[in-house]
């Protein structure tokens, strides 16, 4: 490469030898200089003569080295260039369910305490929370007809969970954003977004379909510990908790206010919407460096994490219940700060580990889908598992959730119960992840690590 550059620059560029040194002036070249200059110039005109020819020996071998470079990261992005990582919005936008959905615009507010009858559909282990996305695809008649007649009015319905055959008495308002009907088999499918909680008063059975007279329910805010009591001379010096930068001058003032009151400092930390939900998104960073959104208003992020976290219909029947947001992030900071495993709901055979879990969606680790038959699926993204054995038959992509990767379903090699699915890279060999692993939250369940079980994570995870 380098002799090539020479080569070139030698018959353009004097005072370059081809050997890269600098040339010493010629005969022609001193006299040309002795006699417009004179004798007594001649020795510092030979010396300004040699550094510029160093220097442009300096520029040429210069470009050489530079054009190299340039080869050479042009072609390191050229290999890189073949790897491309997934777009996390792909899974948000359910495109499964088809390229025709039409959108409604607008958003409908209901008054926080109200009493109203709301059309219910009843999902057997599915706790919907406000903020979430909830995909359908229906085909019984009486649902569709419900559907049918709330895009007409207020696009509102009610989503309750059924749990072991029993109709829990809370619930959350689902609000229909996009829809399409009368499609090739017949069905009806929708994207909803959770949005206001909601308690059952009675349940009213009509023909083919339920409805139920409810109470809105309040979201509770709670202003802070010590609002009252604070310095207002620091209210000029107050700052949001939203990262680490902040939290020197939160605390400090925060210690200040505290001072002045009955009650240390570190009681009013537990009671603090800030504090906890700033304790919480650190917990979260894996998630956040890998592309997913996690909120930063306190309310939001509890309704997030709740969302995305495998818990059981039970717990997360609690946390829907909880009407304050305080009581639901300290639940949650509880968790997060257990070491945990995921174990099979059956048989308790371990599954994966809480370090494997990962986003691959924009809305989190956790997001809800459905399959062609209409059964929804809350489905948690894993690196590695174990335990598990695939289905023979060969991946197929119909219907996939994650564009660009083929499914094949998985089973708990112990109870043969379905876990979830290993997704792999379908035709584009160059999408990472190369395959990963979606778990249904239905067959697992979450437990806190045995002691003999944390050594033994500990020794596996420095190996």
């Amino acid at each position: 490469m380098e002799d090539e550059v020479y080569a070139d620059t030698d018959s353009d560029t004097e005072g370059a030898n081809s050997d890269g040194s600098a040339e010493q002036p010629g005969i022609l070249q001193v006299y040309l200089i002795q006699n417009t200059f004179g004798d007594d110039n001649y020795l510092t005109i030979c010396y300004w003569f040699f550094i510029a020819n160093i220097a442009a020996v300096a520029v040429i071998n210069n470009e050489g080295v530079d054009s190299e470079h340039s080869e050479d990261a042009h072609e390191d992005n050229a290999s890189s260039s073949e790897i491309s990582d997934f777009d996390l919005n792909l899974p948000t936008s359910h495109s499964y369910l088809g390229s025709n959905l039409e959108e409604l615009k607008g958003r409908t507010i209901l008054d926080e305490g109200i009493y109203m009858n709301l059309p219910l559909l009843p999902m057997r282990s599915v706790v919907l929370f406000p903020g979430q996305t909830l995909p359908l695809a229906v085909f019984g008649s009486g649902v569709i007809n419900m559907l049918d007649n709330c895009i007409q009015k207020n696009r509102t319905f009610g989503v309750v969970c059924l749990s072991d055959d029993k109709l829990e008495m809370v619930g959350t308002t689902a609000e229909i954003f996009e829809y399409t009907q009368g499609g090739e088999d017949g069905g009806f499918c929708i994207k909803a977004k959770g949005r206001q909680r909601f308690k059952i008063l009675e349940i009213i059975q009509g023909y083919s379909q339920k409805s139920a007279n409810v109470r809105i329910m309040p979201e509770i805010t709670l202003s802070h510990p010590i609002f009252e009591q604070r310095l207002t001379s620091l209210d000029h010096r107050r700052v949001m908790l939203l990262n680490q930068k902040d939290q020197a001058t939160f605390d400090r003032i925060r210690k200040l206010d505290a001072a002045v009151t009955a009650w240390p400092d570190w009681v009013y930390k537990h009671y603090d919407p800030q504090i906890l939900a700033f304790k919480i998104r650190q917990n979260l960073q894996f998630i956040v460096s890998r592309g997913s959104s996690v909120p930063t208003d306190p309310t939001d992020l509890s309704f997030w994490v709740a969302q995305n976290l495998p818990l059981d219909d039970k717990e997360r029947i609690l946390l829907l219940e909880y009407d304050c947001v305080i009581s639901r992030l300290q639940w949650q900071l509880e968790y997060l700060t257990k070491d945990r495993i995921l174990v099979c709901s059956t048989c308790d055979k371990k599954i994966a580990k809480q370090s494997d879990i990962f986003p691959m969606s924009k809305e989190g680790p956790q997001s809800t889908f459905c399959n062609s038959s209409g059964f929804i699926h809350d489905t948690i993204t894993v690196y590695k598992a174990e335990n598990l054995k695939l289905d023979p038959n060969p991946p197929s992509a119909e219907y996939s959730w994650f564009p660009g990767y083929a499914w094949t379903i998985a089973n708990c090699d112990g109870c043969e119960s379905h876990m979830g699915w290993r997704f792999t890279a379908h035709k584009n060999k160059s999408l990472r992840p190369l395959s990963f692993w979606g778990l249904t939250r239905k067959g697992l369940k979450s437990r806190k690590l045995k002691k003999s079980e944390r050594k033994l994570s500990t020794r596996s995870d420095s190996s």
